[in-house]
């Protein structure tokens, strides 16, 4: 082989080297920017991965016009009075309503201007919707929260009347001596017909710092002639509270201390 022809055959092959290596560094090229539009595309589509965005609207059952106190929750359905609308996240209340089943049979104990969200506090049950039971009186009591189970008694259920005795009545014959203050059982295995309160339900006030007491509750309950004789006596009279039973319990035997001779017969 001539010198002439070694020469160009180096030529040659070192174009060939240098041809690769450009078409190399442009594939790296175009491999690192692919990559990059990738992972940043990923990047605006997901955020950091940890933030979550709040909704800026809920649901909840909104007043169409002006509803006066009294106005059932069925009338205000069938009327058209309320409709599911979205309000801002920020005038949302826990109390209030996101469904239409929040208003069965319930009333409204205060008026609601248009535009309003429902609140619960504002209903209380229809009477309506309440069943007596045959051969009982409807009576009221009203306690302190704690005394009413701190919110947890619900309509349907059954309780034990308790009453704290601090007074002896002079025309029961009793004696000045007799320990006071005493408890006796008043009348057991009551049925509540209703609870009111200012507070949600159970399922609704459960909270991170833990449960609202309601400072006040009153109960309706399903009584005896005299058993409603008795209560509305205690009730004015002397402090009375509630325990739920179940239908198994054994409560202890009534009128164990002498109080008054309205509740007691015998020591």
């Amino acid at each position: 082989m001539s010198s002439v022809a070694w020469e160009e055959g180096e030529r040659s092959v070192k174009r060939q080297t240098l041809i690769l290596v450009v078409i190399g560094v442009i594939l790296f090229i175009a491999g690192s920017a692919i990559a990059y539009a990738s992972v940043e595309g990923a990047s605006k589509h997901t955020g950091s991965g940890t933030s979550v965005v709040a909704p800026v609207s809920t649901s909840a059952v909104v007043a169409k016009s002006n509803i006066p106190a009294g106005t059932t929750g069925q009338s205000m359905i069938s009327n058209g009075l309320v409709a599911i609308e979205l309000i801002p996240t920020k005038s949302y209340a826990p109390t209030d309503l996101g469904s239409f089943s929040g208003l069965a049979n319930q009333v409204l104990t205060t008026s609601v201007t248009k535009g309003h969200a429902i609140s619960s506090a504002e209903l209380t049950a229809s009477a309506s919707a309440i069943s007596l039971p045959t051969g009982l009186d409807a009576v009221t009591v009203t306690m302190s929260g704690t005394d009413a189970l701190a919110g947890y008694l619900q309509p349907g259920s059954r309780v034990d009347v308790y009453a704290n005795i601090s007074k002896v009545s002079t025309s029961s014959g009793a004696s000045s001596t007799l320990p006071l203050p005493c408890t006796e059982l008043a009348m057991a295995n009551i049925q509540v017909l209703d609870v009111e309160n200012t507070v949600p339900s159970f399922a609704g006030h459960r909270t991170a710092a833990g449960r609202t007491i309601p400072p006040t509750e009153t109960l309706l309950l399903a009584v005896s002639p005299a058993q409603s004789r008795n209560i509305e006596f205690l009730s004015q009279n002397e402090t009375i509270s509630v325990v739920q039973t179940q239908n198994d319990t054994n409560p202890p035997p009534l009128q164990q201390c002498i109080g008054t001779d309205q509740t007691t017969g015998a020591p």
